[in-house]
C-alpha cells in the first residue's frame, strides 16, 4: 500500500516540477518579448532603410534622365554649327529667290495693268482712236517681250519649287531634332529602325560629309518596340564617334539584319580604331580618350544603359589602326524594362 509519506513526496515533486516549468515557460516567454521587441525594432529600421533605399534609387534615375539628357544636348552642341549652316542653306536660297519673285512680281503686276488699259481702250474706242489703240498694243507687245513673260513665268514656277523644296528641307531637319531632343519622350511604339537611322544621319549630316562616305547596307526589317528619342541618341552618339575616330577621310557602313527574334545594326567606321588597354573601358562612364574638353566620357555609357534598357545587347569588334565594328541587337518584341 502507498503510504501518506510516499503521496507527500510524490505531491512535492510534482510541485516543485510545475512550479519550475512555470519559471522555465516565464523566461521563455520573456525572452521572446524581448525577441519580438527587437525584431520589430529591425523592422522599423528594415522600412526606414527600404524608404530611403527607395528615395535614393529615384534620386539616381533622375540623376540617369538628367546625365543622359545632357549628353544628348552636349551631342547637339558638338553639331549646333553644322545643323545651323544645314538650316541657313535653304533659308537663304528661299531668301534669294523671293527676292527674285518680289521682282519678277513687280513686271507681272506692270504688264497686267498695261493688258487692263490696252483693253479698255480697245473696248471703248476702238472706232474713232484707232491709232491710239494701236499704240497701246505695240507698247504691250515691246514690254512683255522685254521682260520675256514666258521665261519669267518658267522661273519664277521653278524658284516657287526650289523654294518649297527648301521649306520641307528645313522643316524635316527640325523635326529631327525635335524628336531627338524631346525630354518626356512618349511611351514606347513600334518604330522603323531604318527610318531611325536615316534620321540620325540627316541630324549629324553636317559632322558626316566632311569627313565619310556613307555606304547603306539596308535590310527589310520588323518594327520594333522602342523610345525613338533614346534609340535615335544611341545613333546618333555613334555615328559621331565613328566620324571622330577618322582623321582625315575615310567611310561609315551602316547595316541592318534579322536574327530570330531580334533585329541588329552595325556601325562601322575606317576610323584610328580603339587599343586593346581601352577596349574593356569604354563602356564606362566618365571614361575617355579624347583630350580635355572634347569629350564628357558620357557617350558610350549612355548608349550601353539605353540599349540594354530596351532589352538589347551591344558588342564591339575593334582593332588599333583598322577601324572599329559596334554592333547592337534589339529585340523585336521589344522588352523595355
Amino acid at each position: 500500500m502507498i503510504t501518506t509519506l510516499t503521496l507527500e513526496n510524490k505531491l512535492h515533486r510534482e510541485t516543485a516540477a510545475r512550479h519550475c516549468a512555470e519559471q522555465l515557460l516565464e523566461e521563455k516567454s520573456r525572452e521572446l518579448y524581448k525577441i519580438n521587441q527587437e525584431l520589430l525594432l529591425r523592422n522599423q529600421k528594415i522600412a526606414q532603410q527600404r524608404k530611403r533605399l527607395r528615395t535614393k534609387v529615384i534620386e539616381l534615375e533622375e540623376t540617369r534622365q538628367q546625365l543622359s539628357q545632357s549628353e544628348k544636348m552636349a551631342v547637339i552642341g558638338q553639331l549646333t554649327a553644322g545643323v545651323a549652316h544645314e538650316i541657313n542653306n535653304p533659308v537663304a536660297f528661299i531668301a534669294s529667290n523671293l527676292d527674285t519673285l518680289s521682282d519678277y512680281l513687280i513686271d507681272v503686276i506692270e504688264l497686267i495693268n498695261k493688258q487692263k488699259t490696252c483693253l479698255m481702250k480697245l473696248k471703248f474706242d476702238h472706232v474713232n482712236n484707232t491709232a491710239s489703240a494701236n499704240n497701246l498694243l505695240d507698247d504691250l507687245s515691246n514690254f512683255s517681250h522685254r521682260i520675256d513673260v514666258d521665261c519669267l513665268l518658267n522661273d519664277a514656277k521653278n524658284l516657287v519649287s526650289e523654294s518649297v523644296d527648301g521649306t520641307h528641307r528645313v522643316k524635316k531637319i527640325v523635326a529631327d531634332l525635335s524628336d531627338f531632343s524631346y525630354v518626356n519622350a512618349p511611351n514606347a511604339r513600334a518604330e522603323d529602325i531604318n527610318d531611325l537611322l536615316k534620321k540620325s544621319v540627316n541630324i549629324a549630316s553636317s559632322e558626316l560629309k566632311y569627313k565619310a562616305d556613307m555606304e547603306w547596307c539596308l535590310s527589310e526589317i520588323p518594327l520594333v518596340i522602342c523610345h525613338e528619342g533614346k534609340i535615335g541618341q544611341v545613333f546618333l552618339n555613334l555615328l559621331v564617334n565613328a566620324a571622330h575616330a577618322i582623321n582625315e577621310r575615310g567611310s561609315i557602313r551602316l547595316s541592318t539584319g534579322q536574327e530570330g527574334q531580334s533585329v541588329w545594326v552595325e556601325f562601322a567606321d575606317s576610323g584610328c580604331g580603339i587599343s586593346t588597354d581601352n577596349l574593356a573601358n569604354i563602356f564606362d562612364p566618365f571614361f575617355t580618350t579624347k583630350d580635355i574638353g572634347k569629350g564628357t566620357g558620357l557617350g558610350l555609357h549612355v548608349v550601353k544603359t539605353a540599349v540594354e534598357m530596351h532589352g538589347g545587347e551591344i558588342s564591339v569588334n575593334s582593332k588599333e589602326g583598322c577601324g572599329s565594328i559596334f554592333k547592337i541587337i534589339l529585340p523585336i518584341a521589344g522588352v523595355t524594362r
